[in-house]
């Protein structure tokens, strides 16, 4: 909750939102395997891949951001945990892309 919302307004704007955060990513997954495996639980709007914040290189997560929350709903009950280009993947409710999360912390 870096965003500086209260946590009664965090939970209102993940309720609202129609973005999936994608965690454990391959590097080598494309934005079309993901809009692929993705538009099983309805249309995607864009997908925002992760990359990393010195090489601009993927880094392993993505934003998926559908037209409805009632597809998000559904992405996130049925595609949560399964495999996508041999990872299994974590998807999570995201209170909505904004520009410069795409970019992962670097090397640690």
């Amino acid at each position: 909750r870096h965003s500086g919302m209260t946590l009664q307004e965090y939970h209102e704007t993940i309720e609202r939102s129609t973005t999936i955060y994608v965690g454990n990513l391959s590097y080598y997954t494309t934005e079309n395997q993901i809009i692929d495996f993705f538009s099983r639980c309805g249309e995607v709007k864009r997908v925002i891949m992760g990359l990393d914040k010195f090489q601009k290189t993927p880094c392993g997560f993505c934003f998926v951001e559908y037209y409805t929350q009632d597809d998000t709903e559904a992405a996130c009950r049925y595609l949560n945990n399964l495999r996508l280009d041999d990872r299994q993947i974590r998807l999570d409710r995201d209170p909505g892309f904004v520009e410069g999360r795409q970019y992962g912390r670097g090397k640690s």
